[in-house]
């Protein structure tokens, strides 16, 4: 039979081994009773199966990873861009929670791999700025600058963070198919709200509003019936395809070149194009606000200077 489905197109293509895994941790992320009716897990496969795929090609893309320390702020413009002065790389790193849980997960490990975010802002300043051979004073400018710096899915290697973030974004998108079900559980309980008012309202209602009324009712009670079906578990396959089958319309990188002086001015593009330009990349549908993203890589945490930073910085936010 192999032989012969190979050369007429009929060997049935065999499922990677973190799909089925994939579709228990999808299925239980939106209802785990769906596990108990027919179709699962087979008509979760191929939703599932796109979104994994996108998922790790997603996070292959994720650019990076750069190295994040002092001196790599000094020497490269993007790190700069990053931090607005050079103790706050160490003050970002040593505030993470997910790195703080790495450095007791792995007390002797020296370097790190993760998935930084930060929130990207602009504002209109008034500076200085060389006209010729001219300062010009009071000039309005637009001042780029990031904060709330996050890190993420810290692991030993490179790959095994890709691996991590990857599973992360296959999440955010179980996250997006529980919100379209949550949403029609939030219509229903809306839909009965109304149905008890006008009901309600019918009892105490006259012969000239009576009509109206029932009519209204009779609407809402339709609407009602076709919200109630569209939450039989068996239709909750149409959510996960609505979303899995398309992934990239809720989850997706977009890259924004921006031309930026040292001190984080934007500067307009010349005859150059984005000659110069720093491409932030921005990761769009993780949650309700976007993150510029990018891997790093941190190396010789086992530093007094570190270790002393993260252990203070720990006991901060334990009290």
């Amino acid at each position: 039979m192999s032989v012969f489905g190979h050369l007429f197109g009929h060997e049935k293509k065999q499922d990677s081994p973190a799909l089925l895994p994939a579709i228990e941790r999808a299925v239980a992320g939106v209802e785990p009773r769906l596990k108990l009716i027919s179709g699962y897990p087979d008509s979760y496969r191929k939703p599932v199966a796109i979104a994994l795929e996108y998922a790790h090609s997603l996070a292959a893309k994720v650019p990076g990873p750069v190295v994040v320390n002092r001196e790599s702020y000094a020497s490269d413009a993007f790190v700069h861009a990053l931090f607005p002065a050079v103790d706050s790389v160490m003050e970002a790193l040593c505030s993470s929670v997910a790195l703080q849980d790495y450095q007791r997960d792995f007390p002797a490990s020296d370097e790190l791999y993760a998935l930084m975010g930060m929130r990207r802002h602009e504002k209109t300043v008034v500076g200085m700025e060389l006209s010729g051979q001219t300062i010009q004073r009071d000039v309005v400018q637009q001042a780029v600058f990031f904060n709330s710096h996050t890190i993420e899915n810290p692991a030993p290697s490179e790959q095994q963070a890709r691996d991590q973030v990857a599973w992360s974004f296959f999440d955010s998108l179980v996250v997006k198919v529980k919100k379209r079900v949550e949403l029609r559980k939030q219509d229903k309980q809306s839909q009965l709200h109304d149905k008890d008012l006008l009901m309600a309202r019918l009892r105490t209602a006259n012969a000239l509003t009576r009509t109206a009324l029932e009519q209204e009712l009779a609407k809402l009670l339709n609407s009602m019936q076709s919200t109630i079906s569209s939450l039989e578990l068996g239709n909750y396959i149409e959510d996960f395809e609505a979303v899995l089958l398309n992934p990239e319309q809720h989850l997706r990188l977009v890259q924004t070149p921006i031309i930026l002086d040292s001190m984080g001015i934007r500067r307009e593009n010349n005859d150059a194009g984005t000659a110069g330009a720093i491409i932030f990349n921005d990761l769009i549908g993780y949650d309700r606000r976007d993150w510029t993203v990018t891997m790093v890589h941190c190396n010789d945490i086992q530093g007094e200077s570190f270790s002393a930073r993260l252990e203070q910085a720990y006991r901060k936010l334990s009290i």
